[in-house]
């Protein structure tokens, strides 16, 4: 089975769907010049195709997965809030769905931050932009996971959606994104499961984790996340060494910084990752000043160590901060992946 990511940043969510779909990477299209570096430093000979403006679909290699998380700056809480309508970043969402219509994939992944729930959208639908419906009292109705949900509705996709914290999987941060896997059932291969059997064994010991209140257009759906380190250990066994699961570190491996009041975060984050925290800042050489350091916060997102701040790289201190921030945990992408393949599974027993 062959991916592709769109808008793939380091890669964080390609490398989630590598490892619950079992496929290999054919091709990115990130058109900044740091994270295209990086991608270019772990994967030499794997085409980037750039802005995905100007991509010509029918010109790229067919894969059975498409993924991205495209621009949440509009839909944001802390952006300019002008969702999913013309003329906004966010509205790459709309050259996504193009892209799934002209290369149709089997299965589609999409990540976003919490604001999907409440931005607004508008679509062709629409006899006026942001007008769908007829609330009476002046509301938007169409909100920007709907109008994504609506679209692949509209090109033969079921889809899933879950909301999930990265502290959810043992991240020392919140970090609460929106994913939503879809799935054509015509372009799954005959006589074959309809779903990869590939979902990690889950402990009994799970919580749910409750989303955003409902909108008219987007049903209300719940993750089931494992707080447990029996049950992470089964949602994540990355290629990554680091990253084998739980209790590979001895308590007097454990980080020797005071923490404070973040010392239970940072210890759970650092038997999750199996190595120890990087100082959280670095001297800037000036004045016996420091900064934020771009390897701690590698370390946040569920990074390998030197994943983005390898020197051989070439990209500055500002580009690594950037980088990280604009990044997707891989551990939480994969228990949002496979608590969605089950519920397809689920689904397609019944049926």
């Amino acid at each position: 089975m062959k991916s592709a990511e769109v808008c793939a940043g380091y890669n964080g969510l390609g490398k989630a769907v590598e490892q619950v779909f079992g496929s290999k990477t054919a091709w990115f299209a990130e058109f900044e010049e740091a994270p295209s570096k990086i991608l270019a430093h772990h994967y030499p000979g794997i085409p980037n195709h750039g802005d995905m403006t100007k991509i010509n679909w029918y010109g790229v290699e067919p894969v059975e997965v498409l993924a991205g998380g495209t621009p949440c700056q509009d839909l944001s809480t802390s952006g300019r809030r002008r969702g999913m309508t013309e003329g906004s970043r966010s509205n790459l969402a709309v050259e996504f769905l193009r892209a799934v219509e002209i290369i149709k994939p089997t299965y589609v992944v999409w990540e976003n931050v919490r604001g999907a729930y409440s931005a607004t959208a508008d679509s062709d639908l629409e006899q006026c932009p942001g007008c769908m419906g007829d609330t009476g009292d002046g509301r938007v109705v169409l909100r920007a996971l709907g109008r994504l949900l609506g679209s692949l509705a509209d090109l033969g996709f079921d889809a899933e959606w879950r909301g999930l914290r990265a502290a959810d999987v043992g991240a020392c941060h919140p970090r609460y994104r929106v994913f939503v896997l879809a799935a054509h059932p015509g372009r799954i291969g005959r006589g074959q499961s309809n779903f990869p059997a590939r979902i990690g064994a889950a402990g009994a010991d799970r919580t749910a984790v409750p989303h955003e209140p409902d909108t008219r257009r987007v049903r209300h759906q719940r993750v089931s996340a494992a707080p447990n380190r029996d049950d992470l250990g089964n949602y994540w066994t990355g290629e990554w060494p680091e990253q084998n699961g739980w209790g590979q570190l001895a308590d007097s491996d454990l980080s020797t910084t005071d923490w404070d009041v973040y010392a239970e975060a940072i210890a759970r984050h650092e038997a999750v990752m199996g190595r120890r925290a990087p100082a959280p800042t670095e001297p800037t050489g000036r004045n016996g000043g420091h900064r934020l350091s771009p390897r701690f916060t590698e370390w946040m997102m569920g990074l390998p160590d030197g994943w983005v701040t390898d020197p051989a790289i070439g990209i500055t201190w500002q580009e690594q901060i950037k980088a990280c921030g604009n990044g997707v945990v891989p551990q939480q992408a994969t228990a949002a992946l496979r608590d969605m393949l089950a519920a397809f599974n689920t689904k397609e027993m019944a049926a």
